[in-house]
């Protein structure tokens, strides 16, 4: 009786724990490190991350980079924009230079560099990465060459999976790869969900081949919209917050969008983590990884 009580109590702590979302550490813990590279990586993982949300951008040489701002003056001791400078040039920065932590520029000058991210995923062959593809002035065909090449000539291709907030650059992807839909498809299933209490997701042809039928999806916990209403004398505007509640995550994973998962963005406290989780959400999106060990 006792034994049968003692393996009862341990599937329920299993099962509440493989409920629980996995941890995707923002510019790989972008609020403890300084954001995008490997020594944040190595720290993220060190406390207990299980994804690395990493940016990247291209190079003037065309070769993938881990940075995210417009210029290089914004976390570095450089300026101008990355794509102004080869892989060997930005590899000379401080990638830390203005990393700031209770006012103290802990990490300035101690060696830490902005990354290929080729280097990244031959030194981490069994993280999960989100790649997150920033670019603003490169060709979209250019830059999804160059991370076919590079996804070629790493071990495990499928554990990456992409996002970009253009969806230029996700439409130049091939259709096998992992890759989140494109924020305006989310963002409008999410408002008919909630505002409407509609579930609206466009279905494929049942004819059409799908090559890679998991569906990704990430959008924040809460956001301010505009909601626009058409009048018979004009339009009006008004402004309000859009939440995720259970209808909505419902809907994202009716049974004909199969194995669709999805990620909320913007989890920074144990409050907004517990509601992801009753929620029933896959990932969350966390700026502190130290933090966010303690809430799982």
């Amino acid at each position: 009786m006792k034994i049968s009580f003692i393996l009862l109590l341990l599937l329920f702590y299993l099962q509440n724990a493989l409920a629980s979302p996995l941890i995707v550490a923002h510019r790989a813990g972008t609020a403890d490190f300084p954001e995008n590279t490997r020594h944040a990586i190595d720290l993220s993982l060190s406390n207990e991350a299980n994804i690395i949300w990493i940016t990247v951008q291209l190079s003037k040489d065309g070769i993938p980079v881990l940075y995210r701002p417009k210029d290089l003056s914004e976390l570095t001791d450089g300026n101008g924009l990355v794509s102004e400078h080869t892989l060997e040039e930005l590899r000379l920065l401080d990638a830390a230079y203005y990393f700031n932590q209770d006012g103290q520029y802990v990490y300035r000058g101690r060696g830490v560099k902005i990354p290929s991210l080729h280097q990244v995923l031959l030194s981490y062959p069994d993280v999960r990465f989100i790649i997150d593809i920033k670019s603003p002035d490169a060709d979209p065909k250019i830059i999804a060459n160059a991370i076919i090449e590079l996804r070629k000539n790493i071990i495990s291709p499928e554990r990456l999976t992409f996002y970009s907030t253009e969806r230029k650059y996700l439409d130049a992807l091939p259709k096998y790869f992992n890759k989140f839909e494109s924020r305006h498809k989310t963002r409008k299933i999410l408002a008919n969900a909630v505002m409407a209490d509609k579930c609206v997701i466009t279905k494929k042809n049942k004819g059409s081949f799908i090559s890679n039928p998991k569906k990704y999806y990430a959008f924040e916990l809460r956001r301010d919209v505009k909601v626009v209403e058409s009048f018979t004398l004009g339009k009006g505007t008004t402004r309000t917050q859009l939440v995720w509640n259970q209808r909505a995550m419902e809907c994202f994973k009716e049974k004909e969008n199969e194995e669709a998962k999805v990620l909320l963005i913007g989890i920074n406290s144990v409050e907004d983590y517990e509601l992801a989780k009753s929620l029933g959400a896959d990932y969350v999106m966390v700026d502190s990884p130290v933090a966010a060990k303690y809430w799982h």
